[in-house]
């Protein structure tokens, strides 16, 4: 019992010291996520870490347009504060029109005389600051026709040029200020850009006497920018473009001459933004650094981490399979999946009204967005963790399918399925299928157009993934369906020819059609008993006419013999005379009854030898028709042969397609109408021969081909002619047994049979 203990004591904290341990690896992980991307480097890649340098990152490039404009405002300035190189407040700044119509212009002394009564004056940084306590203007707008400083300007409309005089002095007092700023930073010998500024019309400004170009080359960067020059001078690692458009337009013209120098000492002698900027650069890559290292660590760590509790979760003692469930994970798996949402919808809120608020507090307005982004994901991650934990459990627990509401949704579906039409149910599955596809590709193009976060970046590939497998189910689905379909479709063709009762497998199917193989199964069944039934009935009569035949043959053959010795006696009484032709007639007509009977059972069954050879069709035919031509007289019927003068070869047994040919013939001889004509004759088509022969019958044929091909049926309803009714059947089993196709066609009382077998080239 106290090992037990102990063991369960020792599972425990291993969990809690795990637990502790991938809460802190996680926090190194967001740690290093959140110094990469509060990077300003943060899209440049790992390459940014290896090749580029300071003097080549867009950092540097940006920050020496931003000082040129600044040098071109001071030289701006200059043109308006100095005279002579030294500033003169004497210098006239603004003009505007009074209420009488005359123009008053100020110079810079009356702007600080102004400035000095209204409480106006500069700080230690050159900025404009009021003194609340000192008397303020009388608010009266006077229209301003003149700025020195704004000579090109021009007005958007007439108010735009009313302004106050307190408005007036406070925008002067601003551009001096700016002015002392930018002589304090560029003229005062601590700035690492040095510069040399021509304009057209305007004297030449430098804070480096003697600067050439040569010179300028030395130094590091450089930008030699002249009217004139097709390509500006430069060692920037982009092009000088934007700075070329500044010193153009503060030129005024683009065809006005100018010629600018522009030089950074990458040596960075001095304090100022440039080697502000070195230091940031260097911190920067540092961070990203750091960053990588953290987030390359604490990924590996946190799944790590992750999968051993998930292996631990559930187990209360070492080495056991037995699963300790809490009530939570009991519960329904999706209900669990709402409560933790709405847990996480609560929490996220609450912490945007706290933890957000103190984010603003100590960290710059830039990376408030992402800061926010991040406190949201951890707080869900942070919910949804014991969500995990609950559904691991349950699902070694063998529960986790089991309690779900899916199981039950498909059990219901499964159901409703079952009872639905085939196409209704595939409307369904395809509607849904649609839906799914229509929705999942908004997803994954709202979060690609309209988000920009790293982890909506990560997150795209979600709905990707979704989609590629749901295409892939739906398409596994649908081809399992046909395949079953084909299935059923194969085993409704193969009915009754299976030796097996049961022509499916039933575990190969579900829903409906798993309903429709067993129905098939049960018709098989049903089709192999009536067959089996069938095949014995069949074999009965033939064993019965085979018998039956057998067993008359043989009195039948004693009665022909004593009619033929009682004729050969010659008794002289007429009437018995007559008597022996009756009986010699009749017993011939049994015994031809007798012989058909016994052929026709066996060519129905396929019991009679075939000695199939390459015999002409033409001369057959021409035989069996000189053959019953004086037959056919004692009727007054005329035969009308139509042959080829080519013979027509065919594959066949020669002595059955005489016994085929002789029944057609008999079968006119018969039944056509006296005193007509009975046309025999062959057609060529597609590689085959067609025998036919036509004749008008003498009775109402009124009955189908197919019947009159059966056994004991005749064209003579009456019966008044002799006749067995199996010379048709007969020769339609002869012709097929041979490979060929019979044919009858009747129209009234018009009678027409054919014979069609594939034509043999002569070798």
């Amino acid at each position: 019992m106290k090992n037990e203990k102990k063991q369960h004591g020792s599972l425990a904290v291993q969990k809690r010291i795990l637990l502790v341990i991938h809460l802190a690896v996680f926090s190194i992980f967001v740690a290093g996520v959140s110094m990469i991307y509060c990077n300003a480097n943060f899209k440049k890649g790992l390459q940014w870490m290896n090749s580029e340098t300071y003097e080549e990152s867009p950092a540097f490039n940006a920050l020496l347009r931003e000082e040129t404009a600044e040098i071109l405002n001071y030289v701006r300035y200059r043109d308006v504060f100095e005279s002579g190189g030294e500033v003169d407040y004497d210098n006239e700044v603004f003009a505007y029109s009074t209420g009488s119509g005359d123009e008053e212009i100020w110079t810079v002394n009356n702007v600080l005389e102004y400035a000095e009564q209204h409480g106006y004056y500069f700080d230690n940084d050159y900025n404009v600051r009021q003194d609340p306590a000192a008397p303020q203007g009388d608010g009266t707008t006077y229209p301003v026709t003149w700025r020195a400083y704004r000579s090109q300007e021009k007005l958007a409309g007439p108010g735009s040029a009313f302004v106050t005089l307190d408005y007036m002095t406070r925008e002067v007092m601003t551009l001096l200020g700016d002015y002392h700023r930018s002589e304090q930073r560029y003229n005062s010998g601590s700035s690492n850009l040095f510069y040399e500024i021509g304009l057209e019309g305007r004297r030449i400004y430098t804070n480096r006497t003697g600067l050439t170009e040569d010179l300028a080359r030395s130094f590091g960067k450089y930008v030699i920018l002249e009217s004139g020059q097709p390509d500006p001078d430069n060692n920037l690692s982009e092009s000088p473009e934007e700075i070329l458009s500044l010193i153009r337009r503060e030129n005024g013209s683009f065809q006005a001459d100018y010629k600018v120098i522009l030089v950074v000492d990458t040596n960075y002698p001095y304090q100022d933004a440039f080697y502000e900027g070195l230091k940031d650069y260097g911190r920067q890559r540092r961070a990203y650094a750091i960053g990588l290292v953290l987030a390359m660590t604490g990924a590996p760590l946190l799944l790590l981490t992750l999968v051993l509790l998930l292996r631990l979760s559930g187990h209360a003692e070492a080495g056991t399979s037995e699963i300790t469930l809490t009530r939570f994970d009991r519960r329904m798996p999706e209900a669990n999946l709402l409560f933790a949402g709405a847990g996480c919808i609560i929490l996220v809120f609450l912490a945007d009204k706290t933890a957000a608020r103190l984010m603003h507090m100590v960290t710059p307005e830039q990376f408030w967005a992402f800061g926010e982004k991040m406190i949201t994901d951890v707080v869900i991650y942070l919910c949804m963790l014991p969500l995990l934990f609950s559904l691991t459990r349950a699902m070694k627990a063998g529960i986790l399918w089991d309690n779900s509401f899916m199981k039950r949704l498909g059990i219901l579906a499964a159901e409703f399925s079952r009872n639905i039409t085939f196409a209704r149910r595939f409307s369904i599955y395809y509607g849904a299928f649609v839906f799914l596809n229509v929705f999942l590709v908004l997803v994954f193009a709202w979060l690609l157009f309209c988000r920009n976060s790293l982890l909506s970046r990560l997150a795209m590939f979600v709905p990707l993934v979704i989609l590629a497998f749901v295409d892939i189910w739906y398409f596994q689905k649908l081809y399992r369906k046909q395949e079953e379909f084909d299935k059923l479709a194969g085993a409704i063709r193969g009915l009754g020819t299976s030796s097996g009762a049961d022509i499916l497998d039933l575990s190969e199917f579900e829903g409906r059609e798993a309903e429709i193989a067993g129905l098939i199964n049960h018709v098989n069944e049903g089709l192999q008993a009536a067959l089996e039934t069938q095949v014995r009935s069949e074999r009965m009569k033939a064993e019965l006419i085979t018998n039956v035949s057998h067993d008359i043959k043989t009195p039948l053959t004693s009665i022909i013999n004593y009619v033929d010795l009682m004729k050969r006696a010659k008794p002289e009484d007429p009437l018995i005379l007559s008597y022996l032709e009756i009986l010699d007639k009749k017993s011939q007509h049994l015994k031809t009854l007798t012989e058909d009977l016994v052929e026709a059972s066996k060519a129905s069954t396929g019991n009679i030898q075939i000695n199939a050879a390459d015999i002409d069709f033409v001369e057959l035919a021409e035989q069996s028709n000189g053959e019953f031509e004086e037959k056919f007289r004692e009727r007054n019927l005329t035969l009308v042969g139509t042959f080829p003068k080519e013979q027509i070869l065919i594959h066949a047994d020669g002595q059955h397609l005489w016994r085929v040919l002789e029944n057609l013939y008999n079968n006119a001889f018969k039944y056509a109408m006296e005193n007509s004509r009975v046309y025999v004759g062959f057609e060529k088509h597609d590689g085959k021969v067609q025998f036919t022969m036509k004749n008008i019958s003498a009775n109402p044929l009124n009955i189908s081909p197919e019947e009159l091909t059966e056994r004991f049926v005749r064209g003579d309803v009456s019966r008044t002619t002799e006749g067995s009714g199996l010379g048709l059947s007969i020769a339609r089993s002869l012709t097929e047994l041979q490979g060929g196709e019979f044919r009858i066609e009747i129209d009234g009382d018009y009678y027409k049979a054919s014979l069609i077998f594939d034509i043999v080239s002569p070798s």
